[in-house]
């Protein structure tokens, strides 16, 4: 019974580890996004030369995507937390 407690506990912290290590990658991307973003609305030389080279990459900068994805990431987080404080109550019984 120990050793599969022991198990379980082991696979269950890779588990979590690699969702960490996930999130932390997809929180890094959404921030490069948003930093893009915030320049293609502000410089107007980028966005003339996305309309003319590569239109459909407009749509992905006009700001919607970025403020999606940080509300994904945001509630990401809130779903990470909930999970890790989760499996460490079950971890103390």
């Amino acid at each position: 019974m120990r050793a599969t407690r022991l198990t379980m506990t082991k696979r269950t912290r890779r588990i979590d580890t690699t969702l960490l290590i996930a999130f932390a990658q997809f929180v890094i991307i959404v921030l490069l996004l948003s930093g893009v973003s915030a320049e293609y609305q502000s410089n107007m030389y980028m966005q003339e030369w996305i309309a003319q080279n590569a239109w459909p990459v407009g749509y992905l900068l006009n700001g919607y995507l970025a403020s999606t994805l940080v509300g994904v990431a945001i509630g990401g987080g809130f779903l990470l937390l909930q999970r890790w404080r989760s499996t460490g109550d079950l971890g103390k019984k």
